[in-house]
C-alpha cells in the first residue's frame, strides 16, 4: 500500500511540475511578443503615427531572392525599358550589355539576318563588327504581356551602316522577351524595312 502512495505522489509532483514549466513557457512567449511587438514602435522616428500594425517593408527586388509578381503594367513598363538599353546596347556596341540582355538561346531573324547572326554569340560578333546604328526615333512601341512572356512589336526610324552599307528608313521589329527567375532577356527578335509610302 505504501508503495502505491508513494507512485502516485511521485506522478501527481510530476505532473505538477509539467504544468509549472508549461505555465512558466507560456508566460515567457507572451512577454516576448509584447517585446518584438513593442520594439518596432520604438524605432520609429520622433513624432511618427504610432500603430497596432508593423509596417510593410517593400523589398528591392536585386536585394534578394524573393521571386516578386508583377502587374501587367509594371512589367511594361520594364519591357519598354529593356527595348530602350537593348538598342543603346548596339548603338554603344556594348557586348557586356547585349549579352546580359540577349538570353543563351536568343534567335534573331528577318529579311536582313543571315546565317552569321543565327545565335547569341554570332548576333553580338556581327553586330559589334557590321552595324553602326548613327541614330534611330522610336515612333510607336506596343507590349502584350502574357505572365512571364512580353511581347514588343516597335515601329522606328533609322539611320545606319551595315557592313558598309547605308541603311535607313522605317522599320518594325517584334521581339519576344521571356522571364526566367528574376531576369527578363530577349529570347527572339525580328526585324523588317517598312516599304515607303508611295
Amino acid at each position: 500500500m505504501q508503495k502505491i502512495i508513494l507512485v502516485i505522489t511521485t506522478l501527481l509532483l510530476t505532473t505538477l511540475a509539467n504544468i509549472s514549466i508549461y505555465a512558466q513557457n507560456t508566460e515567457k512567449k507572451e512577454t516576448e511578443k509584447t517585446t518584438t511587438a513593442d520594439a518596432w514602435r520604438q524605432a520609429l522616428p520622433e513624432g511618427a503615427p504610432a500603430s497596432d500594425t508593423p509596417p510593410i517593408v517593400v523589398m528591392d527586388e536585386s536585394k534578394d531572392n524573393v521571386e516578386v509578381e508583377e502587374k501587367a503594367a509594371q512589367i511594361e513598363k520594364r519591357i519598354l525599358d529593356l527595348e530602350r538599353r537593348l538598342m543603346e546596347a548596339i548603338k554603344q556596341r556594348d557586348s557586356v550589355a547585349l549579352k546580359h540582355l540577349l538570353a543563351d538561346d536568343f534567335m534573331p531573324a528577318g529579311s536582313n539576318i543571315t546565317a552569321a547572326q543565327s545565335d547569341k554569340t554570332r548576333f553580338i560578333e556581327w553586330s559589334l563588327k557590321n552595324l553602326e546604328l548613327k541614330s534611330y526615333v522610336v515612333e510607336k512601341a506596343t507590349v502584350r504581356v502574357y505572365q512571364t512572356t512580353a511581347v514588343v512589336t516597335v515601329h522606328y526610324k533609322q539611320q545606319a551602316v551595315i557592313a558598309g552599307s547605308p541603311s535607313e528608313g522605317n522599320f518594325i521589329a517584334t521581339d519576344v522577351w521571356v522571364k526566367r527567375g528574376k531576369r527578363w532577356q530577349a529570347v527572339s527578335h525580328h526585324v523588317s524595312q517598312l516599304s515607303k509610302p508611295q
